[in-house]
């Protein structure tokens, strides 16, 4: 039930001090009862209540307890926000910094990772603030009264004390359900979250297929699921404290039972028997609080569990070694790679299939994505790679690139073993680019950047220029402070494409991966686009992915990928007339854009309404 790893995050004084405070103001309580016990006890006997005597006292008393349990009341709540906020901070900044070292979520979507780290840490910091202090509080507070009423007398004092276990004990068979319950609901509830974003991310999409009213249905159809799974947690939590409730008030019933008949036989003072009735129900409130937080706390376990699925994925192993010169050249020998599998228990919230961050290379964990795979790549001229969807090409990128490790065979940049390298002699040399960049909701300065955080005004005109959006930006009121929507949703999908080639240009890396970022852009901007990457491949190690073979054909040497394998390579016209599968896949694709003709060019260029070039 209490994972040590929760500890680690945060200061243990906190819950010390949470636990301390309460026992004062249990102790405070106590003295409260036992002086009223007394004084009933002494009016009932006919002695008369002096102002000297425990009754006579006990409105001062009264008085000055209810102000120091309301000085405690404030400390308690204040110590609870103070641990529940250091929790909160470190765990969601041990997200984000995972998230950032990892580079990717990994199993998990963007959706659901945003839901642990809101409301499932929401639901951790109850758990850790309440919950836990609660339940070591239960432990001592019972032993507490109990050794202030085994001192009136043993027997009912006994019976209180062995009642108290049966409440555990039913939290206890009650998580068994729980689990699966909790288990069912957090994966309702991530599924619907993640649905919904999904959805509304594409709704534009889905209107122009008249296809938002089958979503809709399955989004209700989630949500009637995910309102299921709350009701049933709601009616375990309800029917677990509807027991606990009947196991507190016969176990108080039992012990003023047992303390009447101590007293009827002499063997009980009155104000012993009084002390009894009145602490019987303060016996078992601590454990009866700890039950109305229990489902919080299996909520907050759930999470947890979750949580540090993610903290606990592997991060990249780097070596310690720099570069001595800058990357030219890039030797793959006998390179084979295999997707690891998913772990379900790992994996509560699965990326969807069709997520923009999955590659369709990826969709065949445990068998072989590469096969002894064997290349050496040069800089001075560019190098394309080809292949249909699946063969592998872009996990070939990703593992040379550092961007997947675990790989079978070697990689050498230049001389030096990938895997002995460091993590900045990677990313200071090396880029990935793929279509999916994205563009923050920030004027195009900042978005450039991040390619480069000291680049002069001239410089980011100069490479605006190189991509040809110096007149498109030119033309803005604003200029280089042109606000950008989310994700560049003011530009056309051609003008997107060269802005993220742009910030990619700034960085100035000797060794640039372009994933497929001319796909779905308008025929000039990818003319725009080919003719940079050319002009850059002159003095870089510049390796162009596409599964256009026109595309490449300007390229220095081209590698045709097929079922994870190298089945071709070499100058794209060579191979043109002298590769029967090149002459193949150039008939096929020849065949295909004929067949889309005019039509597919004016369907794809400009209709983002972006600004015009």
């Amino acid at each position: 039930m209490i994972d040590k790893r929760l500890f680690a995050l945060v200061k243990k004084w906190p819950l010390v001090c949470l636990v301390g405070l309460r026992l004062v103001n249990l102790g405070i309580s106590i003295t409260i009862w036992t002086y009223l016990a007394q004084g009933i006890a002494l009016y009932m006997s006919g002695n008369v209540v002096s102002g000297d005597s425990p009754f006579g006292r006990f409105y001062w008393l009264f008085l000055g307890a209810i102000a120091v349990k309301s000085l405690l009341a404030y400390g308690i709540e204040k110590v609870t926000y103070l641990s529940s906020a250091e929790l909160r901070l470190n765990l969601r900044h041990q997200v984000m910094a995972k998230a950032f070292k990892l580079e990717q979520t990994g199993r998990f979507s963007a959706a659901s990772l945003a839901q642990y780290s809101v409301d499932g840490i929401e639901q951790l910091e109850i758990y850790y603030s309440r919950f836990i202090p609660q339940l070591f509080y239960c432990v001592l507070a019972s032993f507490l009264i109990f050794g202030t009423l085994v001192r009136f007398a043993w027997l009912p004092a006994v019976a209180l004390l062995v009642c108290m276990p049966l409440i555990p004990i039913v939290i206890m068979m009650v998580m068994k359900v729980a689990k699966k319950i909790l288990g069912k609901y957090w994966t309702d509830y991530t599924d619907l979250g993640t649905t919904f974003k999904e959805n509304l991310s594409g709704l534009s999409t889905l209107k122009s297929f008249d296809q938002d009213g089958i979503k809709q249905k399955k989004l209700n159809q989630n949500a009637e699921r995910f309102r299921k799974s709350t009701m049933s947690l709601l009616s375990m939590q309800l029917n677990s404290i509807t027991v606990m409730d009947i196991i507190s008030y016969c176990g108080a019933a039992l012990g003023i039972a047992l303390a009447l008949l101590t007293y009827s036989a002499g063997q009980l003072s009155l104000a012993g028997m009084f002390l009894f009735i009145l602490l019987s129900a303060e016996f078992f409130i601590p454990m009866r609080q700890l039950g109305s937080l229990f489902h919080v706390a299996m909520n907050g376990i759930s999470a947890m569990s979750r949580l540090f699925a993610f903290l606990d994925t592997p991060e990249p192993v780097y070596g310690g070694k720099g570069l001595s010169a800058p990357v030219t050249t890039v030797t793959v020998d006998d390179l084979s790679y295999v997707y690891p599998s998913a772990n379900p228990s790992a994996n509560p919230s699965p990326t969807p299939s069709n997520s923009p961050n999955n590659d369709l290379d990826n969709e065949r964990p445990g068998d072989h994505v590469l096969r002894n795979v064997s290349l050496a790549l040069m800089s001075g001229g560019l190098v394309g790679m080809i292949g249909k969807s699946g063969s592998g090409k872009s996990t070939f990128a990703k593992v040379i690139s550092r961007r997947l490790v675990g790989y079978e065979g070697d990689v050498y940049w230049n001389n030096d073993p990938l895997t002995d390298l460091s993590e900045d002699a990677i990313k200071q040399s090396t880029l990935y680019v793929d279509c999916h960049g994205y563009l923050f909701q920030a004027s195009i300065k900042d978005n450039l950047l991040l390619g480069k955080k000291d680049a002069s005004d001239e410089e980011l005109w100069e490479v605006l220029e190189t991509v040809q959006l110096a007149d498109v930006v030119h033309s803005q009121e604003s200029g280089l402070d042109t606000l950008l929507t989310e994700n560049g949703g003011n530009l056309s999908g051609g003008q997107r494409q060269r802005l993220l080639l742009a910030r990619a240009l700034l960085k100035d890396v000797t060794f640039y991966v372009f994933d497929e970022i001319t796909s779905g852009i308008d025929r000039r901007s990818e003319d725009i686009i080919l003719e940079v990457l050319k002009q850059l491949a002159r003095n870089r190690l510049v390796l162009f992915i596409s599964h256009r073979l026109y595309n490449v054909m300007n390229a220095a040497v081209v590698a045709v990928f097929e079922d994870g394998k190298i089945v071709e390579f070499g100058e794209p016209e060579r191979l043109k007339n002298s590769s029967t599968y090149f002459k193949t896949y150039f008939i096929q694709e020849a065949e295909l854009l004929q067949d889309a003709g005019s039509l597919k060019q004016s369907q794809v260029t400009e209709d983002r309404g972006g600004y015009y070039d």
